[in-house]
């Protein structure tokens, strides 16, 4: 994992502080070749790109040289391109506006790999930076989910959290645009802590063995979260 996604990160409040085991002393699971498992057919574009994530440093080189973050505006051209081939667009057009998804990535293109956890490998593609997440199991799975969200959005998840707790106006600025956002959000969904803690754990009273898969997939993810914020301001 590169360095510079470690260094400098401000330190974020997390939700929740779950301490999960993990298979201890499990090797990582490799992962699968390019395409294995694969439907096929499938592209995304996600813009600006991958990497939502710059510290100080990147800060001052895009200052001083107008140099952005690896990854972290190298899909807004083909996104921007979209409202122009619309209506129309062609088949033929897909590969240029659209990155490929398959599961995997191709031989030769790997950038990192690294296993936050011994269930999980996370692969990255020198591409585009895209990770591809292998877990052992499902838990495993959703933790790395967590951990490279954390890794790759955690400055817009905390935002998020904040909006949808009518607080977004404490966390970045009291403008009129931001007040006015927390009233409305307050309006329609005036939840307390304790309401959505209520919330979440009726989700197995109420449907039974999905509810708790929902309940656990959320608490693996989570954890994944609060592993990348804790080695990030180690």
């Amino acid at each position: 994992m590169s360095g510079s996604r470690r260094r400098g990160l401000p330190a974020l409040a997390a939700a929740l502080a779950l301490a999960l085991p993990s298979a201890a002393g499990a090797a990582p699971p490799d992962p699968k070749p390019f395409r294995a498992d694969d439907a096929g057919g499938f592209r995304n574009i996600i813009p600006p790109g991958q990497n939502g994530h710059a510290n100080a440093a990147d800060v001052a080189a895009f200052g001083l040289t107008r140099t952005r973050p690896p990854n972290s505006s190298d899909q807004l051209k083909p996104y921007a391109d979209l409202v122009f081939a619309a209506p129309g667009l062609k088949p033929a057009q897909l590969d240029e506006l659209y990155k490929d998804a398959s599961f995997g990535v191709p031989p030769g293109q790997e950038a990192a790999r690294y296993s936050p956890r011994d269930d999980v490998t996370i692969q990255r593609d020198r591409g585009f930076g895209v990770p591809h997440i292998y877990g052992t199991t499902r838990a495993g799975t959703m933790f790395g989910a967590g951990y490279v969200g954390a890794e790759d959005r955690l400055f817009l998840m905390d935002v998020l959290r904040h909006v949808g707790r009518a607080e977004l106006t404490s966390f970045v600025g009291g403008s009129q645009g931001n007040r006015d956002m927390d009233r409305e959000q307050w309006r329609i969904a005036p939840y307390t802590e304790a309401d959505l803690e209520r919330q979440f754990e009726q989700l197995d009273d109420l449907y039974g063995a999905d509810g708790r898969t929902v309940q656990d997939d959320v608490r693996n993810y989570v954890a994944g979260i609060n592993r990348y914020i804790a080695e990030a301001t180690a």
